[in-house]
């Protein structure tokens, strides 16, 4: 990197693209080192970020300032092997310089995820991020933008409420069942069907300490081949993709968080032993029946029973909700807790939009300080060689003591000009005046003075 670097960006997302688009954009991992491969090739290439999620691919890309970034780009997809043409459609958006940062910003806020304030894209961008890392060195932009980014996201997801809240139906599940008890630990969830979402609402479960998490499956190989992934991410601190809860705690108690897969044939039994019990199976017929629920509740010393049903067509039979001491939800209550949720969510938009536009601010300061740190540089040295000179000229006819006097004084003249160029440079209204300032002070010192008496 020989000067001045600019930054640009392409994204394909889910506000642009539908998503047989989206996946031709995808990079997988090998595509991504490929891509930072090629463009380090590329002569003033200087490093690529891609970000690839099931609603995105984005690319951020530093090259040198006189480096035209579209032809870098293209060629550097094409050696990689990617989908190029889809970065160039009408599908996709190029982004520059502080538009750029901004839109990655937004990003990183989750402003800009299909669902608002999700908290997934954090770890994604960080992943991103850490794999750029390991095969290249980013410059000085990409660094400062994306450290910049998981500040600022950081700070959304801290000072705002735009994560809290469930806003899928799995969480949405959950949520409703941690009003019913103080303590899930000392209870058991029963989860029929494991399928997608019933696998994420199993997760969401395990991360609030749920006691004991029965699965039942019509195929008993799924029902224990989820029940073994969940012991074994339960066990690593890693449930899945389900991170809009926190993580189960190191110190979780030894108790909680037990899964077990029970038989298709022992589904009455389990709902007989379980406080909450959330159903997806999509059945064509329901499958938790009235007589099914009224042997369970005869069990249960008044004990309630909450049923979550969240399977299209019904997995329990409308009829349950007459049972005393029964309480059934369906998808109409949890996406009214839904609705409620985002429509919380979005009230903390102003407040999330507010706080990027103070670290947008911050980071165009650094890109206008970046602009004026050779020229400073340049001039500090210019100053510096003057005042050498001067000492060397007043050493040879008085005693050091009055040489060491003039370097010190003469130290404090460069820092006063310095410290007022600097600021002059700094109020300038536009960057065009910038330069121009710039521009005047390297021609100032950019030339060996004529009086060289010193």
């Amino acid at each position: 990197m020989s000067g001045p670097t600019i930054l640009h960006a392409r994204t394909v997302n889910h506000r642009l693209a539908p998503t047989e688009v989206r996946e031709r954009a995808h990079l997988d991992e090998h595509q991504a080192v490929a891509l930072m491969q090629a463009v380090a090739a590329q002569p003033g290439g200087v490093a690529v970020i891609p970000v690839s999620t099931c609603n995105r691919t984005e690319i951020y890309l530093e090259v040198e300032e006189d480096t035209d970034p579209t032809t870098l780009l293209r060629a550097a997809l094409e050696a990689a092997g990617a989908e190029t043409e889809v970065f160039f459609s009408e599908h996709a958006l190029a982004l520059d310089d502080l538009d750029a940062v901004r839109h990655l910003f937004r990003v990183a806020s989750a402003l800009e995820s299909m669902m608002l304030g999700e908290p997934q894209i954090s770890g994604q961008l960080k992943n991103a991020y850490r794999l750029a890392r390991r095969h290249q060195e980013p410059g000085p932009i990409l660094l400062r933008a994306f450290q910049g980014a998981f500040r600022t996201g950081k700070r959304v997801r801290t000072e705002t409420h735009i994560s809290k809240g469930a806003v899928s139906v799995a969480f949405a599940a959950v949520e409703l069942a941690r009003k019913f008890f103080t303590n899930l630990c000392s209870h058991t969830a029963l989860l029929v069907g494991a399928g997608e979402t019933g696998a994420l609402a199993a997760r969401h479960f395990l991360q609030q300490d749920i006691g004991h998490l029965l699965v039942v499956n019509r195929s008993p190989e799924r029902a224990r081949d989820l029940a073994d992934t969940l012991r074994e991410e339960k066990r690593r601190g890693k449930l899945g993709e389900a991170r809009d809860l926190p993580q189960v705690p190191a110190d979780s108690p030894e108790k909680c968080g037990l899964v077990a897969p029970r038989p298709w044939e022992d589904l009455a039994e389990a709902v007989a032993e379980a406080d909450v019990i959330l159903s997806t199976t999509g059945a064509t017929e329901p499958v938790i029946l009235p007589e099914m629920v009224e042997q369970a509740v005869a069990g249960r010393k008044g004990r309630p029973l909450f049923l979550l049903d969240i399977a299209v067509p019904r997995d329990v039979h409308p009829d349950v909700a007459g049972i005393k001491g029964v309480y059934l939800f369906g998808l109409e209550d949890l996406n009214e807790i839904i609705k409620g949720n985002l429509d919380s969510r979005r009230q903390q938009v102003p407040h999330a939009e507010r706080i990027i536009k103070q670290e947008l601010a911050e980071f165009h300061q650094w890109m206008a300080d970046v602009d004026m740190r050779p020229t400073v540089a340049e001039f500090r040295a210019y100053l510096e060689d003057l005042k050498d000179k001067q000492v060397g000229f007043v050493a040879k006819k008085e005693s050091p003591e009055v040489a060491a006097a003039v370097d010190r004084s003469l130290q404090q003249f460069i820092k006063k000009v310095l410290g007022r160029s600097v600021s002059t440079l700094k109020q300038a209204r536009t960057a065009e005046e910038r330069q121009q300032a710039l521009d005047t002070l390297h021609r100032i010192f950019g030339e060996e003075p004529r009086d060289d008496r010193f």
